[in-house]
């Protein structure tokens, strides 16, 4: 069977300083999963393969990559499963419309979705959509069982597990979920060559800082924490799994080999769970005498990160990674059952920028129930972090996501309606020119005050501690020579300049 995977456009607010534009590795991880078993793949890359390119989208955002109509024009005719990737639920509106017009152009072709957003929301996508079939949690197994119960043309997929799916009657019906992958190194490694992976070397884009030629890559899967606005115990459940360090450090070498990578970004959602591991993974990058440079910019946790492993990890090529306390108030850290110590997070912190890292810190405001006095506790220990010498900090908006338990608990009391004014408040979780607040006790404009006082104050104590800091930065993001996240920003709004400047001299 010919299969096609396809990876919509990005859609990004005109505000929004820095667009994100990462390689789509969970579906080079299904496309690597078809070609081992047999089958012909092609997978377009909507975004990569027209980086340059943006539409407008509404009066507040930019679609940018491949029109929905290229992506159309692309798929070859003779095509009989298309699958389209949703990963982001405040990017279904372009998948929504995708898909409607992939069953207008291909009527009679096989359609399947899959993505944390369907995962999160299996009716509703099927509603909203003509999909045919819907995957749920990990797609490398559950796709494979699909395409031979096409291949079969079997009509009862009931068997099937961890899937949606219209049955013979029109009925949406949910199976039960496929088991969780337990062996990481027996999946087969992400078929890249499938995709236009040299526009995201080349350009040097992706999760972290920029640092050469960056490839991304997965240690582990799951969390085994339950953090109320997490949606991870819905797409992963709570097992936390990891791959052999040896199977880790082959597929690193291989890329060195390959596609000349440099630096690698760490997507797992928590990669730092048993020090045993770390210190292992560490040890053996010296013994095989690898050089690189790698990155957890999804955040991990600090645990296990004291003095010897921040010197492990500096010597072995980490170079930044992330911290989420998300709150500096207990009060808040017990309600989202955010299982930290601001103290031990504090020592953890010291250790990692005394043996050179580049450490990014994220924090949330307006929780349900959040108050000025946990606010003022967060501000606090925004101060503390700033003194103890952290890089960045990101002040987010909490945003409901689909498939965290708080999603579910403010659409029962109707605080959130499943509409498009919906999906533009998530993509502005990062917005500080607007936001949502979903405190009783916090207005909207009121959080977004908030969030600036709070950015304020990390930098401005921050920078009083090391005074330095903002001279090299700024250096930095005008050479393009990126150590933090702050010399992203300013380099991707140089080139969000440019790119205007090119659409008014083109238009």
């Amino acid at each position: 069977m010919k299969i096609c995977l396809i990876r919509p456009p990005i859609l990004c607010p005109k505000s929004h300083p820095i667009v994100q534009m990462t390689p789509p590795i969970g579906l080079a991880y299904v496309a690597g999963s078809l070609r081992d078993a047999g089958y012909e793949v092609t997978v377009i890359d909507g975004l990569a393969e027209s980086f340059d390119t943006r539409h407008n989208w509404g009066e507040d955002c930019y679609l940018y990559g491949l029109s929905i109509e290229q992506i159309l024009d692309g798929i070859d005719e003779t095509t009989d499963v298309i699958g389209v990737s949703a990963a982001f639920t405040f990017e279904w509106p372009v998948c929504r419309e995708l898909i409607k017009q992939l069953r207008e152009r291909f009527p009679n072709v096989r359609l399947i979705g899959g993505g944390e957003h369907i995962t999160a929301l299996p009716e509703l996508s099927m509603e909203e959509t003509p999909l045919e079939v819907g995957v749920l949690g990990e797609g490398e197994e559950i796709v494979i069982n699909l395409v031979k119960a096409f291949e079969a043309n079997e009509t009862d997929l009931s068997k099937i597990g961890g899937i949606v799916y219209r049955n013979e009657q029109g009925d949406i019906v949910r199976n039960e979920r496929h088991n969780r992958i337990r062996e990481l190194d027996d999946i087969p490694r992400p078929a890249w060559e499938y995709l236009p992976i040299e526009q995201y070397l080349d350009r040097g884009f992706g999760f972290g800082v920029t640092r050469g030629r960056s490839m991304p890559v997965i240690a582990s899967r799951g969390c085994p924490y339950q953090c109320t606005f997490c949606s991870n115990p819905k797409m992963w459940t709570t097992r936390w799994v990891v791959r052999s360090v040896d199977n880790m450090l082959d597929e690193l070498e291989y890329y060195q080999k390959t596609y000349g990578a440099q630096n690698f970004d760490f997507y797992d959602l928590t990669a730092i769970v048993k020090k045993t591991w770390i210190v292992e993974f560490c040890e053996k990058i010296e013994q095989r005498r690898m050089k690189f440079t790698w990155q957890l910019p999804s955040g991990t946790r600090s645990e296990a990160i004291d003095d010897e492993v921040s010197q492990l990890l500096y010597k072995s090529g980490c170079r930044n990674l992330s911290y989420s306390p998300e709150s500096g108030s207990p009060t808040v850290l017990a309600r989202i059952k955010k299982k930290i110590k601001t103290e031990a997070m504090l020592t953890s912190l010291r250790s990692t920028v005394n043996a050179g890292m580049n450490i990014k810190l994220n924090i949330m405001f307006g929780f349900p129930g959040e108050t000025y006095k946990e606010i003022r506790e967060s501000f606090k220990f925004i101060c503390q972090m700033a003194w103890a010498g952290g890089h960045d900090l990101s002040i987010w908006a909490f945003s409901p996501y689909p498939g965290s338990e708080l999603f579910d608990q403010l659409y029962k009391e109707g605080k959130i309606k499943m509409d498009d004014a919906y999906y533009d408040d998530l993509r502005s979780y990062s917005d500080m020119s607007r936001c949502k607040s979903f405190s009783e006790h916090i207005d909207n404009k009121t959080l977004m005050r908030l969030r600036w006082l709070g950015t304020v104050l990390f930098y401005g104590v921050g920078w009083l501690r090391r005074p330095w800091r903002p001279f090299r930065m700024v250096w930095n993001g005008f050479t393009g020579r990126h150590e933090s996240r702050s010399d992203l920003v300013i380099t991707s709004l140089l080139r969000r300049m440019k790119l205007v400047k090119k659409s008014k001299e083109a238009g």
